[in-house]
């Protein structure tokens, strides 16, 4: 029973139990929440209280809302370095997580002029357009979509299945060692079809990664967009720091 005449409203103090019951193991990550109508009986409140409650725990990233499902607990966020080279089922591997990846869209395209430029080839070129849901512990985690050019990977359209690495084709298949990648991080809103694809709302952010992958000889040999929940990971960078007499000699 919530307390009526207590100087902080109703919500907050709803809040408040909600997470010292997360802290203190009551519910734990990946726990599901009471449906509201169990929460509004629970603490003798409005549905509009229960909703207060809950949307500033979703802010605080204490807690999941996700869309026909319910509420859950948060898991930790995974640490992603953003320097990496590799794929995202080899970082998750790495983390001991049980990713997997499937295949939402595989087909031989022609190209547009945004991944033309990215790989270096002529706008109307055939590449293979490859979508893919990324789930981490059967839960939706990311989209990926990356684009071959058929003139460096034919016939890579039937090497490709479910849950199979596409650097690992590319390295063992094709012989190409990957050597450098530029990325452009950026933030944009789930919407329509992601949004349905990873069970979240249309206004969740989702953090955007652009990546172009080069070869030894310094030539474009992957492109893709990466979509992943923004609430899910974090990203991280490790800088050497210079000595001192770098700065003395600038």
């Amino acid at each position: 029973m919530m307390d009526n005449s207590n100087a902080v409203t109703l919500y907050e103090q709803i809040k408040l139990v909600i997470k010292d019951d997360i802290i203190n193991g009551v519910y734990n990550p990946g726990d599901q929440l009471p449906n509201e109508k169990q929460l509004c009986e629970q603490y003798n409140v409005s549905r509009i209280t229960i909703r207060r409650a809950l949307k500033e725990l979703s802010k605080e990233g204490l807690i999941e809302i996700r869309q026909g499902k319910g509420t859950f607990v948060s898991k930790e966020k995974l640490d992603i370095k953003i320097l990496d080279l590799g794929g995202y089922t080899d970082c998750l591997k790495s983390l001991h997580h049980n990713a997997r990846m499937q295949i939402i869209e595989k087909q031989v395209i022609e190209t547009n002029k945004e991944v033309a430029s990215a790989l270096n080839i002529k706008e109307g070129d055939e590449v293979l357009k490859l979508k893919r849901l990324v789930l981490d512990q059967d839960d939706p985690l990311g989209i990926d979509i990356a684009y071959f050019p058929l003139s460096l990977y034919p016939d890579i359209i039937d090497k490709i299945t479910d849950n199979i690495s596409t650097f690992n084709i590319i390295k063992k298949d094709y012989k190409i060692t990957m050597a450098k990648a530029y990325k452009e991080l950026g933030v944009v809103l789930a919407q329509d079809e992601y949004s349905e694809l990873l069970e979240c709302t249309p206004s969740e952010p989702l953090f955007s990664i652009k990546k172009v992958i080069y070869d030894i000889d310094n030539k474009p040999v992957h492109y893709s967009t990466y979509y992943i929940l923004a609430n899910k990971v974090k990203y991280y960078i490790n800088v050497d720091i210079l000595p001192d007499e770098y700065y003395s000699d600038h």
